[in-house]
């Protein structure tokens, strides 16, 4: 069952009070956005860190309340997740008028689910612009990649796809996650100045790639943010 904000967001406080019942000495618990290039094993690393660290990890989640928050079916919000929303244009026309959802408003929802979750802590953010929407301190931002051709190879064997449709499919989901950035954020993808930490996970691994962002993680002192649910 989706949760309101609001249930997410008093779920979220009452960890955050507990943990610091518990752990009196950390001014902060960690929030951390992941970004990735496709096939570079980012959902992975987020997954791990989380789970290694003790913090709620969100990715689909976040379009479940963008829908919760804007009162819309999560059909319409996935279909302008991370995507360019120029290629829905005439599939949303179709839409009724209740069902639509422009970019100023997708931008206010996801700044304010975004916002909600890193508020209190604890918190690993999958994508979707969360390394711009959370300003610097107030995550740790970090871009997992790897050369093309070991993205390559991992596609394939994940997807069982010729290297063909592979190299296509990678070439497919990284212009939406381009033109997602360009249309919201009006900055390019992905830009390493924009991030905190950038890990290789073809000379890391995906283990190695996971101890650097602990490490990072626990030498780095967090403050809450200050508006980005507003923004």
């Amino acid at each position: 069952m989706t949760r309101s904000i609001e249930a997410l967001v008093d779920h979220q406080a009452r960890r955050w009070q507990l943990l610091r019942g518990e752990r009196r000495e950390e001014a902060s618990r960690p929030v951390l956005t992941v970004s990735r290039l496709h096939g570079a094993g980012g959902g992975e690393v987020a997954k791990r860190v989380a789970e290694e660290l003790g913090l709620d990890f969100f990715d689909r989640e976040i379009i479940q309340q963008i829908a919760e928050s804007a009162h819309l079916s999560e059909r319409v919000v996935s279909s302008l997740d991370e995507k360019d929303r120029e290629v829905l244009t005439d599939w949303l026309a179709a839409l009724s008028s209740r069902e639509y959802l422009s970019p100023v408003e997708y931008r206010y929802h996801l700044s304010r689910v975004v916002g909600a979750l890193a508020h209190h802590g604890g918190a690993v953010i999958l994508g979707r612009g969360a390394h711009l929407i959370l300003g610097e301190g107030e995550a740790l931002r970090v871009l997992v990649v790897a050369p093309l051709e070991a993205r390559v190879r991992t596609v394939m064997e994940r997807e069982g796809l010729s290297e063909r449709d592979t190299r296509s499919r990678i070439a497919s989901v990284e212009a939406d996650r381009k033109a997602f950035l360009m249309k919201h954020f009006h900055v390019d993808f992905p830009d390493p100045t924009n991030f905190d930490l950038v890990v290789n996970t073809a000379v890391l691994g995906v283990g190695g790639a996971c101890a650097a962002v602990r490490a990072a993680a626990e030498r780095l002192r967090f403050r809450a943010p200050t508006g980005a649910s507003a923004r």
